[in-house]
């Protein structure tokens, strides 16, 4: 529910979505509801989000390990750049990313992200990073889930430059006129996480200041990778 735009939803359109009875479905949200979590309308008989569950949803969020240990890091990469900064995380279920949080930029021309929204991996920059990092299986699942219009060969081709620079670049991917680069940090067993990624506007990028962000995310996100307990990345 939190992941669609829709105001409201059906007890049979909530079964279809999840793949249960929908008398498995009735039962849960009737839990839920005592729990708070959800309100039912009593003349439609359709279900929303409750307030109960945006409080909760912003206490965890606002709780979370991640977001406490990355800020610094964020912030130091948005304080050297002068570009705004996120912190992406990786959904392996979903092979998505997510901005988490933001440190925007102190320019009145700025590119802002758009924070709680999975993106598929093969459509921005922060996506390509995490793809960098993760097996060949993994890399065909996006791929195949994806609807980007890169082929098979372009995406391995993108990958392998990632690889060798460290750092990924997306031009206009998600916005006319928008520069994105992002550096992929590991987390839990090594595995990756996510990426920590600058977005700024078209008209002052350049490849020789490409490279300079794109060192110091990659700088950053190897402290990031470091403080969250694991073994430097690149060794």
């Amino acid at each position: 529910m939190a992941d669609h735009d829709a105001g409201d939803f059906g007890v049979r359109e909530l079964a279809a979505a999840v793949g249960m009875a929908p008398s498995t479905v009735h039962r849960s949200l009737g839990a839920l509801e005592e729990e708070g979590l959800v309100d039912a309308d009593p003349e439609s008989g359709r279900y929303r989000l409750s307030l109960g569950f945006y409080r909760l949803a912003l206490r965890g969020s606002r709780r979370a390990p991640l977001r406490e240990v990355a800020r610094p890091f964020v912030l130091e990469a948005a304080r050297a750049a002068e570009e705004a900064c996120q912190l992406a995380v990786y959904g392996e279920i979903q092979l998505a990313v997510m901005h988490l949080m933001e440190i925007p930029s102190t320019r009145r021309l700025q590119v802002r992200a758009h924070l709680y929204e999975w993106v598929p991996l093969t459509n921005s920059a922060a996506g390509m990073a995490v793809m960098s990092r993760l097996d060949s299986e993994s890399v065909v699942a996006a791929f195949a889930a994806a609807k980007g219009s890169a082929s098979g060969s372009e995406l391995a081709e993108r990958l392998d430059q990632v690889r060798r620079r460290g750092f990924a670049t997306a031009i206009g991917w998600t916005e006319a006129g928008c520069v994105e680069l992002a550096a992929p940090y590991n987390g839990f067993e090594g595995r990756v996480q996510g990426a920590l990624c600058l977005g700024l506007p078209q008209v002052r990028h350049s490849p020789k200041l490409e490279e300079a962000l794109g060192s110091l995310l990659m700088v950053e996100a190897l402290k990031l990778t470091q403080a969250l307990g694991t073994a430097d990345p690149r060794a």
